[in-house]
């Protein structure tokens, strides 16, 4: 079966279309540099400081400490800008991390700057990881589906009447319930008026090789 395949066709269209606009403009990523911009580098002396404080100003100090280790969530995303991913998404995601670094770091405790680099890189690394896998679900799912319908026009026009789950896994090679599975997804498409899954799968070259295995 194919990885999240029982997932719901409108949710993974959707994201689809979501990805298929999404893209690094030169506008975002300025307007995250000027951001950061008004943030210069702490000094050794001033993080220090800002480490070293205790009670009822922690919190103000933290925020200091995120706001002028931003540089290092811009950093990290622009190393990302070809992952598919958003700037302005990897650049929250990161700042997530740095967040929550800066709210859990303890002294005496590793190097500070290398301990935030680790935090934002993993958090952006696992959104990056999570749309790759996301992304090769929903090619496999509209390359499934695709198949699905080339076969059943092959063997309606071969057979003389509407094919069968078990004629389609036959030529297709695959098991029953798959077919089953495949079929009821693209129906609950049709029933809710998915244009969008529907009008990207009719966008798809045809398939033609299944002619010769019949």
């Amino acid at each position: 079966m194919i990885a999240g395949e029982a997932r719901k066709p409108m949710d993974r269209m959707g994201r689809m279309a979501q990805r298929s606009t999404d893209h690094v403009s030169a506008d975002e990523e300025d307007g995250y540099r000027a951001q950061v911009a008004r943030y210069p580098r702490l000094s050794s002396d001033e993080e220090a400081q800002l480490l070293a404080t205790r009670g009822a100003s922690r919190d103000q100090a933290n925020q200091r400490l995120i706001e002028h280790n931003l540089y290092l969530v811009y950093e990290a995303a622009r190393a990302r800008k070809s992952s598919g991913v958003s700037f302005g998404d990897l650049f929250q995601e990161g700042t997530v991390g740095l967040i929550s670094a800066v709210e859990h770091y303890q002294q005496p405790g590793p190097d500070f700057a290398a301990t935030l680099r680790q935090a934002i890189v993993a958090t952006m690394d696992d959104v990056v990881g999570q749309t790759a896998e996301a992304r090769k679900n929903d090619q496999a799912f509209a390359s499934a589906t695709q198949l699905l319908e080339a076969a059943q026009r092959l063997l309606t026009e071969r057979l003389g009447h509407p094919a069968t789950p078990a004629e389609l896994a036959r030529l297709l090679h695959w098991e029953e319930a798959r077919v089953n599975l495949v079929l009821g997804l693209l129906g609950e498409a049709r029933t809710l008026h998915d244009q969008e899954l529907l009008d990207y799968l009719e966008n798809l070259e045809d398939i033609d090789d299944l002619d010769g295995e019949l």
